[in-house]
């Protein structure tokens, strides 16, 4: 590994960073991940944070107090995300100062307030940062899964020329047989299809299901939010955010 590589590793792990991987980028079909106007860029730095390890409640009175937990799942979201935002400002003053050009995408929690990042995401996404730096896959319930941690990570990624020293790629799904997620969901938006790279951008739920249902509890929430499939998800379920 390049000592540009180790530096930026240790300076993201060092600010809080819990995952941090390194993806090739060139040669990756357009049509799947990113317009001929981000063609400058080779590399894809993948920056992960985990989140406590949510599991449905036990029923209290006959009830289970979904209310609650969900609360708890949008707080840490938002934590992480603020964090993980001012990793990205150190992680691309350290690369331009070195005179590389990059390009921070945040969680995509920001997109949903900024239209120009939002856009973003039709070209570049988490997930394929993600599967190129060999740091996960994309499980059934449409997340990206790790392997140590599984879902219960937030993700951003900064896009860059600089020289950087790529892992190899995850290629495919580890979730098996595993069905948790697709039994889970309220609305049948699991579709249980392993995911590959081969397969490239082929859908594994059905986004209109499960944005109407996630729609639905915006009324409840304050924005449209489910987690259902995420914590029915027993990867990682050993791996808590400590403090």
């Amino acid at each position: 590994m390049s000592p540009l590589s180790d530096e930026l590793k240790s300076l993201l792990k060092k600010g809080g960073a819990d995952l941090v991987g390194i993806g090739d980028i060139t040669g990756i079909e357009e049509k799947e991940a990113i317009s001929k106007e981000f063609h400058h860029y080779t590399r894809a730095v993948a920056i992960g944070m985990k989140l406590h390890k949510f599991k449905q409640p036990e029923k209290m009175n006959g009830e289970l107090d979904e209310h609650s937990l969900m609360l708890a799942y949008m707080k840490e979201n938002e934590d992480i995300t603020v964090k993980l935002g001012g990793l990205l400002q150190e992680a691309t003053k350290f690369l331009r100062k070195r005179k590389y050009r990059c390009m921070a995408i945040p969680p995509i929690a920001v997109a949903e307030e900024r239209k120009f990042i939002s856009a973003l995401y039709n070209l570049f996404s988490h997930k394929m940062a993600v599967t190129m730096s060999g740091l996960g896959w994309v499980g059934k319930n449409g997340m990206v899964i790790n392997g140590e941690y599984g879902p219960n990570l937030i993700w951003a990624t900064i896009l860059t020329d600089a020289k950087l020293t790529p892992s190899l790629p995850q290629l495919e799904s580890m979730c098996g047989e595993c069905k948790l997620c697709v039994i889970s969901c309220p609305v049948g938006a699991v579709l249980g299809i392993n995911w590959s790279r081969a397969r490239g951008k082929l859908e594994v739920i059905d986004l209109e299901k499960c944005s109407s249902f996630m729609s639905e509890n915006s009324d409840k929430y304050g924005r449209p939010v489910c987690g259902i499939c995420f914590m029915a998800c027993p990867m990682g379920a050993k791996k808590t955010r400590k403090g």
